[in-house]
């Protein structure tokens, strides 16, 4: 182990142990669902004990004047944990060149607590994430993990969603159209169906040939059951209606990842309740699937009642705290404040069922960031991380490189 995960280990010990009470007076609390302005805000072992005034005795208080507190940031869609250095193959675990392991992947396998990329997020406010596999030799790219970037940074949740790509790339390896590429979809999902009903005959070898692994297969099971979400990554309008209808034909518990033409057919994807993970700043029409991108697209898709899960600024694993941004972005092309707060707090915890509430509310775990201002102004930093009810170290690898070698002007 290293000096720096050492020193950020010990850090976490000692706060765990020591589990100081803490009252943060006149801050305002965005509490993921509302804002209380000027209010002070107590947390004893862990949990939050008063929103208000309180008059207990407490360890270390903070004057949170002109200052603001969120829940932790949940980024729905990054990396974290399955790659260091992206350009550096050795170091990328969340794709598979393997063609018989495609809905089986679990990324969660290849998690690495002490990947330098979890406390450099946390220290800017990142306190959840999902980390999402990329299909690479078929449609199904495996399962989503869901993880916790505390003092020992932790899988929650192996596998709360499968995802599936029908993107242009998706397709591109199903048969370069999407016709052949739905062909090929709803084989996966027969075989899928005729698995589970013979599970038994097929484990032994004494049912027909089918389209994905055994394992693969195993991995769907609760997708065509409707117990486990399939996270769709598709962009346009035409693709949503398409899957729509392939969920409905199927059961099929779906939440769509991507959605950049989504507003065209807002409408539908609120009436089969189906949440979006997007970005709210991607406005480039980038590709053919992608041309009526535009900035006003969460605004118009929570205008029309659909569930809003942020990710952020394209680069979403190694800055993923930056969904800060991408939702404020959000709110100046006109989503309301607190639902862009709430689509990166309490929402995804709801969503993905976390051991967490995403809120801040009475008795809750603490989970919480306190900013230097308003939290969706990009010049307010982090000066409180509270993951878990543990005060976390405002220490990363890159803040140690600028620390050794930083020169003071005089």
């Amino acid at each position: 182990m290293n000096k720096f995960n050492q020193l950020l280990l010990l850090v976490a010990l000692s706060s765990h142990a020591a589990a100081e009470s803490i009252l943060i007076k006149n801050a305002d609390i965005y509490t993921g669902k509302t804002v209380l302005p000027s209010t002070d805000l107590l947390i004893v072992d862990g949990r939050i004990a008063a929103i208000g005034n309180s008059s207990q005795k407490t360890d270390r208080v903070i004057d949170g004047s002109g200052k603001s507190i969120s829940p932790g940031l949940f980024n729905a869609d990054t990396h974290l944990g399955s790659v260091e250095v992206s350009a550096i193959a050795p170091t990328v675990d969340f794709y598979t060149d393997n063609p018989n392991v495609t809905a089986s992947l679990k990324v969660a396998d290849a998690f690495n607590p002490n990947s330098t990329l979890l406390p450099y997020n946390r220290t800017h406010g990142l306190t959840h994430a999902l980390s999402v596999p990329e299909a690479n030799t078929g449609l199904f790219a495996g399962q989503v993990s869901l993880i916790e970037l505390g003092n020992q940074p932790r899988v929650i949740h192996d596998s709360v969603a499968v995802a599936m790509d029908f993107t242009e790339h998706g397709v591109s390896l199903a048969g370069n159209s999407r016709a052949a590429a739905m062909a090929v979809l709803r084989q996966n999902l027969a075989d899928t169906i005729d698995f589970a009903a013979n599970k038994r005959a097929a484990m032994a070898g004494e049912r027909r040939d089918y389209s994905l692994s055994l394992a693969d297969l195993e991995a769907l099971e609760p997708v065509v059951s409707g117990a486990k979400p399939l996270i769709v990554s598709t962009h346009r309008a035409s693709d949503i209606s398409a899957m729509l209808a392939l969920a409905n034909d199927y059961g099929l518990t779906l939440i769509f990842r991507g959605a950049t033409e989504g507003w065209m057919v807002a409408d539908a994807i609120a009436a089969a309740k189906v949440p979006v993970i997007m970005d709210p700043i991607y406005n480039l029409p980038v590709s053919y699937e992608s041309l009526g991108a535009r900035l006003d697209n969460a605004k118009l898709l929570a205008d029309a009642g659909v569930t809003l899960v942020f990710t952020g600024m394209g680069s979403s694993t190694h800055n993923a705290h930056l969904v800060r941004q991408s939702a404020g972005n959000a709110v100046a092309n006109g989503l309301d404040k607190l639902a862009a707060i709430a689509a990166m707090t309490v929402t995804p915890a709801q969503l993905f069922n976390a051991n967490v509430s995403g809120e801040i509310k009475l008795g809750a775990v603490a989970d919480l960031v306190m900013w230097g201002g308003d939290p969706l102004e990009m010049t307010s930093e982090a000066e409180l991380v509270i993951i878990d009810g543990d005060v976390v170290p405002m220490a990363s690898r890159s803040l140690q490189l600028r620390d050794r070698y930083f020169k003071a002007t005089p």
